[in-house]
């Protein structure tokens, strides 16, 4: 299992398309952070330099949405080409046991993004106080466990739709099948929300939307029941995905 996910890491160092896309992911998120940031004046019409240091920290992180999208794409486009004629035979005559196969690949992944999701992060903090510092905003010292729970609820979020389009991927095996897939679940809640309460309000609670909004902090709910709704979103369909991965023919 181990060399397994060794040689993956090994795959990203040494193929310039999957470094230069992650590459690329870190800056466009900070990048659009900081125009999420600078655009304040026109998208809520409010002045830049009347915004606290938290506020500034709410809105540049509004570049994990960035890198949760680049990161779906990134996995599904991963995954199909390992599963692409003549990739995937090579691969399962080195690594015969599909179940071993599909679960260093979720391993791998975990880790690679848990590792930009924090990158990500802590570049995002680094621009927010460089900004607010230039404006004369302080609030870094004093922003405790509401920093730190922005960090750990977007590190939560990029994990949570990457697995979901990798579950995808290995399940309908096509890159555009894992992205749809992932993208579906993000954005489902906010067609949902259109319907009467009586309607939506039972839905909202099956989707991961407002289990995520627990981790980041800006909802309610509980911490246990949060962590169930988003194992049971990425548990049923892994399972589904690796009993389907099993048994194709390639």
């Amino acid at each position: 299992m181990m060399n397994l996910i060794k040689s993956n890491f090994k795959k990203i160092l040494y193929l310039p398309a999957y470094r230069n896309f992650l590459m690329m992911t870190v800056v466009l998120s900070i990048v659009f952070g900081a125009i999420f940031l600078f655009t304040i004046n026109i998208t809520q019409g409010r002045a830049f330099t009347d915004l606290t240091f938290m506020e500034m920290i709410d809105i540049s992180f509004l570049g994990i949405d960035v890198t949760t999208i680049m990161l779906i794409i990134f996995t599904a486009m991963f995954i199909s080409k390992d599963l692409a004629a003549g990739a995937v035979h090579t691969n399962l005559a080195i690594t015969p046991n599909r179940r071993k196969y599909f679960i260093s690949k979720i391993i791998f992944l975990a880790v690679l993004f848990i590792l930009i999701s924090i990158t990500v992060a802590v570049l995002l903090v680094i621009t927010s106080q460089l900004i607010a510092s230039a404006i004369g905003v302080s609030g870094l010292s004093a922003a405790g466990s509401a920093l730190y729970q922005i960090i750990i609820g977007s590190i939560v979020m990029v994990l949570f739709y990457t697995l979901l389009s990798a579950a995808g991927t290995f399940y309908i095996q096509s890159p555009a099948g894992g992205i749809t897939f992932a993208l579906a679940v993000m954005f489902l809640p906010a067609l949902i929300k259109m319907f009467p309460e009586v309607v939506s309000d039972p839905l909202l609670v099956i989707f991961p939307e407002n289990a995520l909004n627990y981790f980041i902090g800006v909802g309610s709910g509980s911490f246990v029941l949060s962590a169930a709704v988003l194992l049971a979103w990425i548990i049923i369909p892994s399972v589904i995905a690796l009993w389907i991965f099993n048994r194709i023919d390639y």
